[in-house]
């Protein structure tokens, strides 16, 4: 559909549908609902956790936007739901984006904040532009989940300047940066354009549903974006993402796979776990595997012994200047800084798990840019500035 469609629509439909309608009508027309006296729904492009997202028009700025409609929020325990907190960190990164910063061409902003009611509660909605897929999902476009090396390069580096922007402009770490939270830029409209006109063509059948209870909801299948292969990532989902400027983060935090060494040994943790994070993503996306698997697969736990098993097996034992002050010293350590744990350290080195890149002067690169990153000590670990200029990554395709 062209946008002289769309002004066509503004003109002759009503702008008063909400939430409501969306929740519980069993009309296949998404192009009657409208949010906030703005944004008419186009398609359901998918689902999380805490939202789903739907790729709208808004009427106001005559362009696509993507709108992420939160579930209902415990009222009970509102402080620690993600949906409030990242509205409170994009609110926060809203009063920096005036500087002038690479890293804001990779990161994704809020464009619009509102609330609209349904017959349960009030939902936050968060209005963005439309991205395309996750990196995730790109991962599955390759043999294996191996995405080649050139791309894989692009990707992280161009993530360094988000993450850069982020520490030093904005005093925040992310916290939860893996292949499912950056998404690949969508260079023009046209896969926008061709889920509106599918939806035209083929409208979505909802089906019924029932939540909280008995409250009848409608569900409508998502229309995901197509692949692209732009090589600009762009980072999101801010819903762990906390303040470290003047803040001491001490808390069990991050996800399982991507989780750095002194959130695991309870110490201090704050812009650096970002780095690793980075670093264990880099190493998944060009071998298709985890560097770390510390997981209980029959239980579906996650064992922390086993974990800190297998970082030993990668970078060695930790320095005794780093375990001495976590409290889990004397539980896996003894007093010169051996492990004592049961589980055994596993055989394991970088060198053996990188095999996309083939011995030579190119994977010895590598190893030191990864090394810089994997490292006990969070203080010695390199900055965002300082390896954006790394010499692997600077190294010519």
């Amino acid at each position: 559909m062209s946008k002289d469609c769309h002004a066509v629509s503004k003109r002759s439909r009503s702008k008063t549908a909400s939430l409501r309608i969306l929740l519980t009508t069993s009309s296949s027309q998404l192009s009657f609902i409208v949010f906030n006296d703005r944004y008419r729904i186009i398609a359901k492009l998918g689902y999380g956790a805490y939202s789903t997202v739907w790729l709208a028009w808004d009427e106001r700025a005559n362009e696509y936007a993507s709108l992420k409609v939160s579930v209902r929020i415990d009222s009970n325990n509102a402080e620690a739901s993600p949906v409030l907190n990242e509205i409170n960190m994009l609110q926060r990164l809203k009063q920096f984006a005036d500087k002038d910063h690479p890293g804001l061409d990779f990161t994704r902003l809020a464009r619009d904040i509102f609330e609209t009611e349904s017959l349960a509660s009030r939902h936050h909605c968060i209005a963005y532009k439309p991205q395309g897929n996750s990196v995730r999902t790109l991962q599955e476009v390759f043999p294996n989940a191996m995405i080649p090396k050139t791309l894989v390069k692009s990707l992280i580096h161009r993530l360094f300047f988000s993450v850069n922007w982020l520490h030093a402009t904005c005093g925040v770490a992310h916290t939860d940066i893996s292949p499912q939270n950056v998404l690949m830029e969508i260079d023009d409209d046209t896969s926008l354009q061709d889920i509106e006109d599918q939806e035209s063509q083929d409208p979505s059948l909802p089906t019924t549903s029932t939540i909280y209870g008995a409250m009848p909801i409608v569900v409508y299948k998502s229309r995901p974006t197509m692949l692209t292969l732009s090589g600009h990532p762009i980072l999101t989902d801010y819903g762990q993402m906390r303040l470290v400027e003047g803040c001491v983060n001490q808390d069990w935090w991050m996800s399982d796979l991507y989780r750095a060494p002194e959130v695991l040994l309870h110490l201090p943790w704050g812009f650096p776990a970002d780095i690793w994070s980075i670093g264990v993503m880099t190493l998944e996306l060009l071998e298709g595997k985890n560097l770390f698997d510390p997981i209980d697969h029959v239980h579906g736990q996650y064992v922390l012994p086993l974990a800190l098993a297998q970082y030993i097996g990668y970078l060695g034992l930790p320095p005794m200047n780093i375990i001495q002050n976590s409290p889990l010293f004397s539980t896996y350590f003894d007093a010169q800084g051996n492990w004592v744990s049961e589980l055994p350290v596993p055989e394991a080195s970088l060198e053996d798990f990188v095999t996309t890149i083939p011995p030579g002067e190119e994977k010895d690169q590598f190893l030191r840019f990864i090394r810089k990153i994997l490292t006990w000590d969070p203080e010695v670990r390199a900055t965002s500035n300082q390896i954006i200029l790394d010499e692997w990554l600077m190294r010519p395709f």
